[in-house]
């Protein structure tokens, strides 16, 4: 399990958990793409977007933008954890307890009585749905 499904870019992630373990860095664009082996664009556009949230800030040194963590960050204890929380949950090794037999289990499951007033339904030779014939017949009342 990783942090996809709240985290959905991959580079966002990247950068972010590189912060989480490096929390006094100071790094230029290059300099992280490099680290992370990322383009140089989508890193510097991750930086910016988190530099807009306020998680990160940047000064300037000659002509190159350096990048560091913003320790006021209100929410940076909580990513500091969910990043932390995450890595012990990956280094968790689950074991396989019980194993089904799809064959057997799809035997089983054809047996499965099925009520008889079901039965016309589901073998109903339908060509066109059903909400046409409906409109045909509504149709049909308002002409006469």
């Amino acid at each position: 399990m990783d942090l996809s499904f709240l985290i959905p870019s991959k580079v966002r992630r990247s950068v972010l958990a590189y912060f989480v373990e490096n929390p006094e860095a100071k790094v230029y664009v290059r300099e992280l793409a490099r680290n992370l082996s990322l383009s140089p664009q989508t890193v510097h556009r991750e930086l910016v977007n988190l530099e807009g949230w306020g998680f990160l800030f940047s000064s300037s040194q000659g002509n190159q933008r350096v990048f560091r963590v913003n320790q006021k960050f209100p929410l940076k204890p909580s990513i500091v954890d969910m990043f932390v929380r995450f890595k012990q949950h990956e280094s968790i090794k689950l074991e396989t307890v019980k194993t089904l037999d799809w064959k057997k289990l799809r035997s089983e499951y054809r047996k499965i009585p099925i009520p008889p007033s079901l039965i016309p339904g589901l073998t109903s030779k339908r060509t066109k749905p059903r909400a046409w014939d409906e409109e045909i017949l509504l149709k049909k009342k308002s002409l006469i």
